[in-house]
């Protein structure tokens, strides 16, 4: 790989640099050896080694390493082939549970290491024929299910999926629930509708807690007391809302799981498969229970708490790492800012959020602009300190502190 050329010393036989800045007397500059280039660290002269032209292999980059992996509530999609290969995976599970520190595994079966790009297609037709012959069985796979809930948090790094965390959580818990109905009775059916509560409460709870703590942490940072309690319990309310809305559509409408043939009927046994078509088949109704939350049951509906993530996303991003470049005046960081007031409130009107969630916004904006500030002061900051060490760049960067003042003046002049 190529990395550069040193140049033959362009300073050579001109007075020592140093020798200048410190009023020393001037030395004559030494002829560098082959392969070698004259630099000045400090008062002294050293010497660095050119690097030979070395060689390379070109190869190209897999596919496979460039694939976001996302857990599946946050996939787009389960279709027929993606249950196929799910199931077909299964067979090399790992069973077992953590006695501790300690795995214990309870598999008869040897470990055995598969990857799903390595699986052929002849591999999977034949896996395929076994399902439409023999099925997947009656018992639930409540490993899998526990398994395909993992990573259910809400965070600044998936706050964009937060809705399609909540409706892939509400439809699975819909569709199990309606199989253990169907399918069992009596004390078995109460034990398998008690394992079920158990998994949805926990789930559930993670979700909520984790948008509490991350959205509603950062507006309660931000001077929003109670944003982060009001966030939480609306969360709950709205993983709630949406099972129950899915669970009403199956009792009214079925599921409808475009099964076409005896050959496909594995596919019901899949609650996965079953729920991402239940998920399809209520689209219109995701719309509108995401805008509606019940009388008194949360504060806040699936709208604002989307769009409330989102932008705190931004603000997060803009406070941990300032794009505003300090040299710039201080009235145009308020103009600045007032712009991004102003979308603020365009964007909340178009997405059609509460006034509630709106006014908390706004609030949260004059204590997120002192913020912003407190960030760039830290960096001008670093400024002085390095100007201190090398006076002779202080002319150029900026080291005083922004003029507040100025910039609430320019921000309110510009609303």
């Amino acid at each position: 790989m190529f990395v550069g050329k040193l140049m033959a010393n362009p300073y050579q036989g001109i007075p020592n640099l140093a020798a200048k800045q410190t009023k020393a007397p001037s030395a004559p500059a030494p002829s560098a050896p082959a392969h070698y280039d004259r630099v000045e660290i400090g008062a002294g002269p050293r010497s660095i080694q050119a690097m030979e032209n070395t060689s390379y292999t070109w190869a190209a980059p897999d596919s496979r390493l460039q694939k976001e992996l996302l857990p599946p509530s946050e996939q787009p999609s389960y279709t027929q082939e993606d249950a196929l290969m799910n199931q077909y995976m299964k067979q090399f599970r790992i069973e077992g549970y953590f006695d501790g520190e300690t795995f214990v595994n309870t598999s008869s079966e040897p470990v055995r290491l598969v990857v799903k790009d390595e699986v052929s297609q002849e591999e999977l037709e034949a896996f395929r024929q076994e399902l439409a012959e023999k099925g997947l069985g009656d018992e639930i796979d409540w490993q899998g299910v526990r398994s395909d809930f993992v990573q259910m948090g809400a965070n600044f790094g998936n706050i964009e999926r937060f809705s399609q965390k909540v409706d892939y959580l509400a439809s699975r818990y819909a569709v199990l629930k309606d199989r253990i109905q169907q399918q069992y009775t009596g004390s078995q059916q109460e034990a398998e509708l008690q394992t079920l509560e158990q998994i949805y409460a926990k789930t559930k709870n993670e979700l909520a807690d984790s948008y509490a703590k991350n959205i509603g942490g950062l507006y309660e940072s931000l001077g929003q007391a109670g944003a982060a309690e009001d966030m939480h319990s609306s969360a709950l309310a709205l993983v709630d809302q949406k099972a129950d809305a899915y669970t009403a559509h199956i009792a009214q409408n079925g599921l409808d799981a475009g099964i076409t043939g005896p050959d496909q009927e594995w596919l019901k046994q899949d609650d996965g498969y079953m729920a991402a078509q239940l998920r399809q088949s209520a689209s219109a109704l995701l719309a509108e229970q995401n805008t509606q939350s019940e009388s008194g049951q949360a504060v806040y509906d699936g709208n604002d708490l989307a769009f409330a993530g989102v932008f705190a996303k931004k603000l997060a991003k803009q406070l941990e790492d300032p794009a505003w470049n300090v040299n710039q005046s201080d009235e145009a960081l308020g103009r600045e800012l007032a712009s991004q007031y102003k979308a603020l409130k365009a964007d909340a009107g178009k997405a059609g959020v509460s006034e509630k969630l709106t006014n908390m916004l706004t609030g949260a904006f004059p204590p997120f602009m002192d913020r912003l500030m407190d960030s760039l002061d830290a960096s001008i900051e670093g400024n002085r300190q390095w100007a201190a060490e090398k006076p002779w760049i202080s002319g150029m960067i900026r080291t005083s502190a922004i003029d507040r003042q100025s910039v609430y003046q320019a921000f309110y002049g510009a609303l």
